[in-house]
């Protein structure tokens, strides 16, 4: 991957999906549950177990899709690029407390933008040049789509308990 693709997902997904997600609504008993000990490491009860999963989650299912698209100059490089976007993506998304609440109307729009600024990054003739990107053919966005999705339902199962 490129240092500018890097930084492009970067801004995608930690710019708009990352104030998109501070707009999210508290979930239900928040308030009731007691302070975190003041001792407490920011990583205790398990958070760091669970940042681990979730990264090697996403890092395993976009080097999975670059490895399955190798071959053909640059296309595994572009199908990476979607790839981690994607999972990201599906990450922010299974995080989310609610799935379908109409409390935070930003976090879908941005999660929206992102994808589309990631296509853009394939399709539009500036951004492609700029960011060494190839154009892709349907059957290349599968294993993105399932790096998505992996992402998500990852994020799912940690945020119910499982």
């Amino acid at each position: 991957m490129r240092a500018g693709q890097i930084l492009w997902i970067n801004l995608l997904t930690h710019g708009l999906t990352g104030v998109a997600m501070g707009a999210e609504p508290l979930s239900p008993g928040a308030m009731a549950r007691p302070p975190r000990p003041p001792r407490q490491h920011i990583l205790g009860a398990g958070v760091w177990q669970r940042v681990l999963l979730l990264g090697l989650v996403v890092a395993s299912a976009s080097l999975g899709a670059a490895l399955w698209a190798r071959g053909g100059e640059g296309r595994w490089q572009s199908v990476l690029f979607v790839a981690l976007l994607a999972a990201q993506l599906g990450v922010v998304l299974g995080l989310r407390e609610r799935l379908l609440t109409r409390a935070n109307p930003f976090l879908p729009v941005a999660v929206l933008a992102s994808a589309a600024l990631g296509a853009a990054a394939l399709y539009l003739p500036f951004l492609r040049d700029v960011l060494e990107t190839v154009p892709l053919s349907w059957g290349d966005h599968a294993a993105p789509a399932v790096a998505g999705l992996l992402g998500f339902t990852t994020a799912r199962l940690r945020k119910q308990g499982i």
